[in-house]
């Protein structure tokens, strides 16, 4: 099976390496706007990561689903954005329920940084972990990012 990022949103501290690293990675400056994945904050208490999880747990609202030109492709059990079809309609990012769907020129999202996560590296407290799917820690960040609404 195919690796994923999987969040583990009680671990979290809420120190944004991760979003760090990704920018960092991606775009060689720290722009937490830009990361691929977000940590949530809510209140002095409770922060949360929040990361793609290539359609694996988004449902009817996977952003794939969504595209109306058919931009977003999976392959290998990754989904990608193929940015010469996409026309920056900004579909994906309204539906992705994780919230993790960006747009510039294009849409842009987790790539997993060709196998080997930059945000899993520097995430201290393995918040975020590389591993096989497992959606019931999916279904905790849906559901506390449900509680923000």
């Amino acid at each position: 099976m195919v690796k994923m990022l999987v969040p583990y949103p009680e671990n979290c501290t809420g120190c944004r390496f991760c979003e760090m690293a990704c920018t960092i990675y991606h775009d060689k400056v720290v722009n937490h706007a830009n990361a691929r994945l977000q940590v949530h904050r809510r209140g002095v208490k409770l922060d949360f990561p929040s990361v793609c999880t290539h359609c694996v747990a988004c449902g009817k609202d996977c952003c794939m689903l969504h595209c109306p030109v058919e931009a977003i492709k999976k392959k290998d059990g990754i989904v990608y954005v193929d940015e010469e079809l996409c026309t920056a309609c900004g579909t994906c990012v309204e539906v992705c329920p994780f919230g993790v769907m960006r747009m510039e020129e294009t849409a842009f999202k987790c790539d997993l940084c060709g196998g080997d996560p930059v945000c899993v590296k520097f995430c201290p407290m393995k918040a975020i972990v590389y591993e096989e799917p497992k959606k019931e820690q999916y279904e905790k960040v849906k559901a506390l990012l449900q509680e923000e609404e």
